[in-house]
């Protein structure tokens, strides 16, 4: 009889512990971090020019002296070249890497805004970011509250957030949209392949820009490229002396 208590009751305790694990884990699933709306409101980039700074290889010896009085918004490890208004992301792996990784302390300094992109309910980021919404349909926002549509890459995303913010004069930095001397990235990159592999991403990036084009310059919002040698055709392209002026 002892034996059927003791047994009873190491089932309840088990049980208990079953829970209280679950709880914990759902706790952890919970996203803390709040929407960039409650730090940037849309229009807040009205009238003025804006940079999106890319990843690729032509920003290597590029003078960012040129754009430090401008707002900007840096995709994946641009923060770690300049510090930009927005650092913008939408890989869940980039967030590992960034908070547990080796760029860990440099994510620490970094005093601009963390802006990631929420793509479900499921999404994990504590309270140290922002998110803004991944809209379920593919669309064009001009309102940074709603969301935006994320496409496939990050440095269309950070275009979206240019536009939802209420900006009318975009330069690309960075662009390149091509592999250049077996060169993917102005860094490391992120062992997603080299050469002809990666082109091929590249290739799948251009298709969102090419069919979003037509419609930001229906919106009057003007996108300048600014490498002149970029694979992205879809927009003109100046050199950003002749831009800045």
């Amino acid at each position: 009889m002892g034996f059927l208590i003791n047994n009873n009751k190491l089932k309840r305790n088990t049980v208990i512990r079953r829970k209280l694990t679950n709880l914990r884990l759902n706790r952890n699933m919970i996203c803390r971090a709040p929407y960039i709306s409650e730090k940037l409101s849309s229009g807040s980039w009205e009238g003025e020019t804006c940079f999106l700074i890319g990843g690729g290889p032509s920003l290597k010896n590029f003078d960012f002296n040129l754009i430090k009085d401008y707002p900007t918004i840096g995709v994946n490890k641009s923060f770690t070249k300049f510090p930009t208004t927005i650092n913008y992301a939408m890989d869940m792996r980039f967030y590992d890497m960034v908070t547990t990784g080796d760029l860990q302390q440099e994510w620490l300094d970094y005093t601009g805004a963390k802006l990631f992109l929420k793509r479900s309910v499921k999404s994990k980021f504590d309270s140290s970011v922002y998110v803004v919404a991944n809209l379920d349909k593919k669309a064009l926002s001009l309102d940074i509250g709603k969301g935006i549509w994320g496409g496939n890459n990050s440095g269309f995303g950070a275009l979206m957030i240019a536009c939802a913010l209420g900006c009318k004069r975009v330069g690309l930095l960075g662009y390149d949209l091509k592999v250049q001397k077996k060169e993917t990235h102005w860094h490391e990159g992120y062992g997603f392949g080299r050469g002809r592999s990666f082109q091929s991403k590249l290739d799948k990036f251009k298709l969102c820009f090419e069919e979003f084009a037509p419609i930001m310059s229906k919106e009057g919002i003007m996108v300048i490229n600014l490498n002149l040698d970029s694979a992205l055709e879809c927009f003109p392209k100046k050199d950003i002396k002749t831009f800045l002026k």
